[in-house]
């Protein structure tokens, strides 16, 4: 999976494409099917025939696509930013991982700074597969902790029976073996999938995929595992805590939902940005903000500083919004070890 924050996402789609796979209603699949090969489709008297699933599926990605267009009457204009020496250009963009259906994010600015890069730097990449992190080939597990209803007090218990009686057996099982943090996040990403929410490719895979199809190097700042690793670390309380204010945090509403991606493609990085990472939101103790947050920014500042010392030509380098912007921001720590930091768009 590419990106540790799209990572992180992909354990509510690997557990609701499980619960998809097996009929549990309510829940749909986060991205659209792989278009079936031509000589493969099915047609009668001329017409394409889907599967009722398929066919259901289709039409509500359709509306969904209508909803997003309406919902963006604006000229796109994501943030940019530049650090630069003599011989060294490195541009810095916020992405958002995973974005609603049809969603507009690129203008003219931006790709002209896509078609100057001479190599794209990510978070991490999709040469990454056999990465831990690839919650698709195996979620994380550990057989030793007690099942997640015995993990919570008693005011959420009754909500999470709940949503563990629509989910398959099996899923439970293995959604009972999983670290506290995983298993909070999961939950989260479920809710959304049952609220309606179809969220599909990021900016990060656009771009990993441009980068790769013309022959461009793609390179990750940072070692995915370890930074799974030391959120793993986190004391198991403050993870009880994360699970519970998953379990009982109201749906969001598609307003909500959609608040971070219009943000994102309006450029709008203010104090008062949706961008901005509130921990609150989902760590109640902060105990998660150091290793998600705090300690990747500033390892993410020392390697473009060095990477502006011994690498020439032009890197774009593509991370999460919420890295760029807010106190301890990429943006602010760059300033702060005495670079220029322009924002060009």
């Amino acid at each position: 999976m590419s990106r540790l924050g799209l990572g992180i996402a992909a354990i509510g789609l690997a557990l609701a494409g499980a619960a998809v796979a097996q009929g549990v209603p309510g829940l749909h699949p986060r991205l659209p099917y792989a278009a079936t090969a031509p000589d493969e489709q099915l047609s009668l008297g001329g017409a394409r025939v889907l599967a009722p699933g398929d066919a259901e599926f289709a039409e509500r990605l359709k509306k969904e696509k209508a909803r997003v267009a309406a919902s963006q009457p604006y000229e796109v204009r994501p943030a940019i930013w530049k650090i630069a020496d003599a011989d060294t250009t490195i541009y810095l963009f916020g992405t958002v991982h995973s974005l609603p259906p049809g969603f507009r994010w690129r203008n003219p600015g931006l790709e002209g700074v896509i078609v100057r890069a001479d190599t794209l730097l990510l978070e991490s990449t999709d040469d990454d597969a056999t990465s831990t992190t690839d919650f698709m080939g195996g979620l994380p597990t550990d057989a030793s902790l007690p099942p997640l209803i015995e993990r919570v007090s008693h005011r959420s218990r009754a909500r999470l029976a709940a949503m563990q009686g629509v989910l398959p057996a099996e899923l439970v099982a293995q959604m009972d073996k999983m670290p506290s943090w995983v298993a909070a996040m999961g939950i989260g990403y479920i809710k959304d999938l049952i609220a309606g929410d179809m969220p599909s490719q990021g900016a990060d895979d656009w771009l990993e995929k441009q980068f790769r199809a013309t022959g461009r190097p793609v390179e990750a700042i940072e070692d995915s595992d370890q930074v799974m690793r030391n959120i793993g670390e986190v004391p198991e309380e403050a993870q009880r805590l994360m699970l519970e204010s998953a379990i009982l945090s109201p749906a969001r509403t598609h307003d909500e939902l959609d608040a971070v991606a219009h943000a994102f493609a309006r450029g709008e990085v203010g104090p008062d940005s949706p961008l901005v990472i509130q921990a609150n939101a989902f760590d109640p103790a902060g105990a998660i903000n150091d290793p998600l947050l705090a300690e990747r920014n500033s390892a993410w500042v020392d390697s473009l500083i060095a990477r502006l010392k011994v690498r020439k030509g032009t890197t774009l380098f593509a991370a999460g919004a919420g890295h760029f912007v807010g106190a301890g921001s990429v943006i602010e720590l760059l300033g702060k070890r005495g670079l220029k930091v322009e924002r060009v768009q």
